[in-house]
This record gives structure tokens, C-alpha cells and sequence, in this order.
């Protein structure tokens, strides 16, 4: 048996061992190349194929992008004679590096604008020129102000160094430092999540490394065993980064979670593997307790990992690029993961053979359980069908939770309260204004000889300001702007008369003479024969808004205004629409990937018990722990944002990995002869161990990274491992029941039935 078994690993264990040494360097050099390529930005999260995709990229093209910075400090007034002095600082290059760099363009502070709105042509008087400003570029008091650094192309592409520019310009201003500075925009935002993910991701994945190899050796007993296991989880997860590096992704820290739970999942197949090996040591040699380990572990690894694959692959249905590609380059991981650990971990047992003195004493190790999985599996066949009834009622009432779930996409989601970012955006929201912009671009016909039915100069003006103010007016709205506040007091068109008119004629001239201006300032773009006019409203930032409502708001109130203007057409874009479409998508796209993962696994779990109903009802323990932690957070009234998204289909298939070696040691005790209560006991006693062992290595080696100052990082580590946990005990109690219940048993002789449990 050993012979024929064993002798890929005798013949090519070494060339094994070789080459995966070998290739070490190389997913390496991946896998750092990965890592230094993190970049990340929300609004790249929707395809290109999304209508409010396309109508930012069209916003972008006509008026520019909002890369740009707010930044303020406490004492930043009007007259605050630093505000000059850190323009001033800000405005030159940047000379530290190679080559002098240029990190921003135009540079506007609120005294800048309350001069421009007081001098030629305006005139206006003060209070008017604080009144426009106020929510923007001056605080409610009319003292507290700010500056408004548009980013480069330079600064577009090292988002990272402009920001630091801006840091260190403030060391180099009397009584200012970093310390004292109050950054936030949109520039900032990507940053703020590079750091936030990057930082403290070394330090937690020490910490998991540490918390795994204790948990595993705690297990085992035996080093040798543990680094054999560890050390091939580390391949893999350096192999799930290089796949992604090398396949040109680029990488935001969503997909970083890809090589965390590629770790995990190595180990828990390892350590299934290893108590198969360590089961089969007290009736065989080492050599031939690899091969029988190997054949006991390679149908359900493999069906485990392909379950787990396609859980992840239900994912691809999103249409938030994040969740799609952690779908795609996890299934590609797991899949890559269990052939490497089926290939390098027998052959590494055969080279490096572990037989401890202690893993013979039946007083330690899984056997000296057998007496507790005796009685366990009396106590689930006694109590079969309670336990079957209430598992459904509980789904039913998860089910009622799960209805209730909403959905976030909001910055103040992606960060714990704390945080900095968090802090200066709550900061310059309160003494300034609100920072997440709603678009408005309303098309209007200009009046040229081609186009005898446009609109004069005036009359465009007249609805622009009227427009601006419906907006002004929207609940949630705090504060707007358009050309029209850059503008003089206008005339009513509607008024008749010569004074009127001379009126509107003399206006038409300054507007005339102001749209060079206007187009500079990106609140008018020209395109063919229409004027297209900018208004940019400001919502909070730190408000827990609904978008959905606030932009039927908006739209009432603006269609109100336009409802005797048939041919001005407005066309709305910016943060807000994009941040409500990936809410409603992510809803979507949580129904859809796990009603699809569900139907993929419960056709696999259906072939491998060759039975509908049975197989059908095996996928109770596999659902409840998702639905039960979903329907909590619908009952709490927690939302659901990107991080916690992703563990819903994972956790399916993940869920699975236990339920498959259950079931296969269940199954074999089936074919051998032995009744029902018996198979449980036989499964129970062949991986037990291993599944409790499993469910707290994968749980806690995830939870250190709840830490994580990232949210969906940290929500994803909390998921998962109350998510893994409540699948141990699905597994150990309910699935058992279930198969107590349905499951039919097969009578042969006595004889056979030895043989079979033999092999």
C-alpha cells in the first residue's frame, strides 16, 4: 500500500520542496511590488458603465476634477496675518526632491474672496460679500475662514507628497505647525485610507502570525508540525499578492484582505490535513501515514476550496469594482492555495517526518475526546428533531432582520471616530462649512443668430440664481454656489419699461465681460451653442444623510423652478449621487451573490450526499451563520458597508470547509454498514478536533486585524469571526441533526463494513 501510495513524495518530494523554494524569491518580489502599489479612491469604486459614472466623468471633463484641499487652523481669521504667509510658502516649488515640483495650481483663501466680491466690478457691500461666502470659505461667525488649495496634475499623481508638502509649508510659518493644521477633501480622503490600511497592517499581521502558530501548537503539541503549516500559509499568502501584482491589478486595501484570508484558509486546510496524519500514526509508519492522510484529506480539501471559490466567485456580480475583484483574486487564491498545500505539505511531512512520543499517548490529542463525541452524538440524536425545528425558526426570524438592512458608503464609514481625518473633517464643517459636493449643471441655450431661441445673458442669470436658491432651500442643504454669487446685483428680466431695460443692458455688459472669468473659476463651461451653468451645493460630511431622499429633494425643488423652462436641462453629479448609487448597489449586490453562492454550494453539497432533500437541508448550518449575523445588524439597525459586504458569500463558502470533511467521515460511516448514530460518532471522532481547531485558528488569527484603523478592514476581521465561530457550532450541533434526521443508512455485512472503515 505504502509503495505505490507514497512514491510521488519518495521519488519528487525534494524537487517539490525545491521548487517552491525556488519560486519563494520571486512571489517576494510580488508581493512587495503589491503592497507599494496601494492606492485607493471611493470614487472609483462604480464601473464606467453606471450613468452616474459617466455624468462625473462628463463633470470632470467640462468643469475639472475636485482634487483639492481645505485647509484651516483654530485663529485662521480673516485678518489672521499667517494666511497670507502659508500661500505664500504653499504657492512655490518644491524644491526637496530631484527636480523642482509644482504640488498646486490656484490658491484661494476667503480673504481673497471677500476682496474680489468688495472691489471693481462687484462692489458689494461687506456684509452681502460675507453672506455669499458664508458655508464656504468663511464660518458662520464671519471670522473663521480657510484656504483652498487646487491640486496639480503633479499632486494627482503623488496625492501622498502634495499633502505632506502641505504639512511641511506650515513648519515654515511663525507660530504654525503640522500639528495645528485642519486638512480634508477629496485629495486627502485616498490618502487618509492608504495610511489608515498600510500603517498598522505589518504590525497586525505579526500579531495573527502570533496568534495562529499558538493556537495551532496548543493543538498539535509538536513545532515541526505548526511551522510546516505556518510556513505554507505564508507561501500562499505571498502567492495571492504576486497573483494580483502580476496580473497588472491594481490594488486598493479591500484586496489586501485576499492575502489574509488566503492565510487563514491554508492553515485550517493544514491542520486538517496534519490531524489526519497525526490520527493515522498509531496503526501505520510516518511514511505511509502521509499517503493515507493525503487520500483522506484530498476530497473534502478540495471540494472545500472549491465551495470557498465559489462563494467568493458570487461576488463577481457586484458592480462595486472593490467587491468584484476581492471576489475574482480570492477565488484564484483558494484555488492556488489548496494545490499548493496538498503538493508541499505531504511532501514536506515525508522529508521531515513528526512523531512525537506525545501524539501516541491516548491521553492527549483528539482520541482522548472519543468518549465526549460518544455522548455528544447520543445527546443530537436524542434531540434531532428539536434542533432541526429551531434552527428553521431562527433562520425565520433572521430573515425578518435581514428585510431590515441598510447600506452605507460614506467616508465617515471607512474610519473609526477618532481618527484624524474624521476629526478635521467634523472640525472645518463646524467653523467653516459642509464638504460633500452635490453638482447641479443646468444646459441652457445662449441666443445667437443660429439660435434665435436661446436665452439673453440676463434671463440665464435670472434662473440660475433662482435655481441656486431652490437648492438653498433643501432640508439637508447647507450651502451653495454658482457664478451667480460671483456676480452684481441683477435685475428682474421679467420687469418692463425703459429704466428696466437699461438695467438688464448694462448688466448683460459686466456678465459679458465676467464669463472668461466665470469659465476660470469652473462654474461655466461653453459646449456648441449652450451655456453650461455650475451649481455646486455642499452637504455635511458628518450627517448620517439619506441620499436617496435628499436628492428627490433637490430635484423637486429644482424641477419647480424649471417647470416653465422646457429647454434648460439640469443634469445633476458629484459625491452625493455617486455615494447613493453604491449604497443601493451594494444591497443589490449582497442579495444577489449570496442567493447565487447558496445555489452553486447546495448543488455540490446535493451530488456529494447523493440526495436532494438531505443535501438541501445541509446548508442550514452553512446559511445561519450569515443570516444570523446579518439579521442581527437589521434588528440593530447597524448598516452594512463594504467591509462587512464581503463577508457574506465568504463566510458561505468558508462555512462549508467543515461541513465537507463532516460529511464525507459521515458518509463513509453510511457506506460501511454502520447505522446513523454511529457515522456521526465516526465523524465527530475523524475531525471533531480538527474543526474546533480550524474555526478558532481562522476566527482569532482574523480578529487581531479588528484593530485595524481602517473600518472595512476592521468590520470584515468582526465579521468573520463571529461569522466562523457560529459556524463551529452549526457544524457540531446542527448539521449533525440534520443528517440524524434525513440521512439513510445502508446495511452490508460485518465483514465489509471493517474493511471499509479500515480504509
Amino acid at each position: 500500500m505504502s509503495s505505490s501510495s507514497s512514491s510521488w513524495q519518495d521519488r519528487y518530494g525534494w524537487l517539490v520542496i525545491a521548487f517552491f523554494l525556488a519560486v519563494t524569491p520571486v512571489l517576494t518580489y510580488g508581493a512587495k511590488g503589491a503592497w507599494d502599489s496601494i492606492k485607493n479612491r471611493v470614487e472609483d469604486w462604480l464601473p464606467e458603465t453606471f450613468e452616474e459614472t459617466q455624468r462625473l466623468i462628463w463633470f470632470y471633463q467640462q468643469f475639472g476634477t475636485d482634487e483639492l484641499l481645505m485647509i484651516s487652523w483654530e485663529g485662521c481669521t480673516l485678518d489672521d496675518p499667517r494666511l497670507n504667509q502659508y500661500k505664500t510658502q504653499l504657492s512655490k516649488l518644491d524644491t526637496s526632491g530631484q527636480e523642482p515640483v509644482e504640488w498646486f495650481g490656484e490658491i484661494i483663501t476667503g480673504a481673497d474672496a471677500i476682496e474680489s466680491l468688495t472691489s471693481d466690478p462687484l462692489e458689494l457691500p461687506k456684509a452681502d460679500a460675507l453672506a455669499r461666502m458664508d458655508g464656504w470659505l468663511i464660518g458662520p461667525d464671519h471670522q473663521q475662514t480657510c484656504l483652498i488649495a487646487i491640486v496639480s496634475k503633479a499632486g494627482e499623481e503623488n496625492r501622498a507628497a502634495a499633502i505632506e508638502y502641505a504639512y511641511q509649508c506650515a513648519d515654515q510659518v511663525k507660530e504654525l505647525t503640522r500639528e495645528n493644521l485642519i486638512v480634508a477633501g477629496p485629495t486627502s480622503d485616498g490618502v487618509a485610507i492608504d495610511n489608515a490600511s498600510k500603517n498598522s497592517l505589518d504590525l497586525l499581521n505579526l500579531g495573527s502570525f502570533v496568534v495562529c502558530i499558538t493556537i495551532m501548537y496548543i493543538g498539535f503539541r509538536s513545532m515541526r508540525a505548526t511551522m510546516i503549516v505556518f510556513l505554507i500559509a505564508i507561501f500562499c499568502e505571498q502567492l495571492s499578492m504576486s497573483i494580483m501584482y502580476f496580473s497588472g491589478q491594481e490594488i486598493d486595501s479591500v484586496l489586501t484582505l485576499v492575502a489574509n484570508l488566503t492565510y487563514v484558509l491554508s492553515i485550517s486546510s493544514g491542520v486538517h490535513l496534519v490531524n489526519y496524519y497525526r490520527e493515522s500514526l498509531v496503526d501505520r509508519t510516518t511514511k505511509e501515514s502521509v499517503a493515507w492522510a493525503l487520500r483522506a484529506a484530498l476530497v473534502p480539501c478540495l471540494l472545500s476550496a472549491g465551495t470557498t471559490a465559489v462563494g467568493m466567485l458570487s461576488l463577481t456580480v457586484s458592480q462595486i469594482r472593490p467587491v468584484t475583484n476581492f471576489g475574482l483574486y480570492a477565488a484564484a487564491s483558494i484555488g492556488a492555495g489548496s494545490i499548493v498545500l496538498l503538493l508541499l505539505a505531504p511532501a514536506a511531512l515525508y522529508k521531515f517526518p513528526v512523531n512525537p512520543k506525545l501524539w501516541h499517548d491516548p491521553n492527549h490529542g483528539p482520541r482522548w475526546l472519543h468518549a465526549f463525541w460518544d455522548k455528544l452524538s447520543q445527546s443530537i440524536d436524542s434531540l434531532r428533531w428539536v434542533i432541526f425545528a429551531t434552527s428553521l425558526a431562527l433562520i425565520g426570524v433572521c430573515l425578518v432582520g435581514v428585510s431590515r438592512i441598510t447600506t452605507s458608503a460614506q467616508l465617515h464609514d471607512l474610519f473609526w471616530p477618532e481618527a484624524r481625518i474624521i476629526h478635521d473633517y467634523d472640525w472645518l464643517e463646524e467653523h467653516v462649512g459642509p464638504l460633500v459636493p452635490i453638482e447641479i449643471v443646468l444646459r441652457m441655450p445662449t441666443s445667437t443668430d443660429t439660435q434665435p431661441d436661446g436665452m439673453k445673458l440676463d434671463e440665464q442669470f435670472y434662473i440660475l440664481d433662482q435655481v441656486q436658491k431652490a437648492v438653498s432651500d433643501v432640508d439637508g442643504v447647507e450651502a451653495s454656489m454658482s457664478a451667480a454669487t460671483f456676480a452684481p446685483q441683477f435685475p428682474d428680466p421679467t420687469q418692463r419699461g425703459f429704466i428696466a431695460i437699461t438695467r438688464r443692458t448694462s448688466f448683460r455688459k459686466i456678465l459679458q465681460n465676467r464669463l472668461d472669468q466665470y469659465v476660470d473659476m469652473n462654474y461655466l463651461s461653453n459646449e456648441e451653442d449652450d451655456h453650461l451653468w455650475r451649481i455646486s451645493a455642499r452637504v455635511p460630511a458628518g450627517d448620517r444623510l439619506h441620499y436617496g431622499d435628499l436628492m428627490d429633494r433637490v430635484k423637486k425643488n429644482v424641477d419647480s423652478i424649471l417647470a416653465d423652462h422646457p429647454n434648460i436641462a439640469p443634469i445633476y453629479s458629484g459625491s452625493v449621487p455617486l455615494v447613493f448609487k453604491a449604497q443601493t448597489e451594494m444591497l443589490n449586490d449582497l442579495i444577489k451573490s449570496f442567493g447565487l453562492a447558496f445555489i452553486m454550494i447546495a448543488g455540490i453539497m446535493i451530488v456529494l450526499l447523493r440526495n436532494v432533500f438531505t443535501g438541501f437541508f445541509s446548508m442550514v448550518p452553512n446559511i445561519l451563520p450569515t443570516l444570523i449575523a446579518f439579521g442581527t445588524m437589521g434588528w440593530l439597525g447597524m448598516p452594512v458597508e463594504v467591509g462587512s459586504l464581503l463577508t457574506a458569500s465568504a463566510a458561505l463558502g468558508i462555512a462549508v470547509d467543515d461541513s465537507l470533511h463532516f460529511i464525507s467521515w459521515f458518509n463513509k460511516g453510511i457506506a460501511s454498514g454502520a447505522n446513523r448514530r454511529e457515522a456521526t460518532r465516526l465523524a465527530y471522532e475523524h475531525c471533531g478536533a480538527a474543526m474546533v481547531q480550524t474555526s478558532l485558528i481562522c476566527s482569532f488569527g482574523l480578529l487581531v486585524f479588528a484593530l485595524s484603523p481602517f473600518t472595512p478592514i476592521s468590520r470584515f476581521a468582526w465579521m468573520m469571526f463571529s461569522l466562523l465561530l457560529i459556524a463551529l457550532l452549526c457544524d457540531l450541533f446542527i448539521l449533525p441533526a440534520i443528517l440524524l434526521c434525513f440521512s439513510r443508512e445502508k446495511k452490508i455485512e460485518g465483514s465489509e463494513a471493517s474493511t471499509t472503515l479500515a480504509q
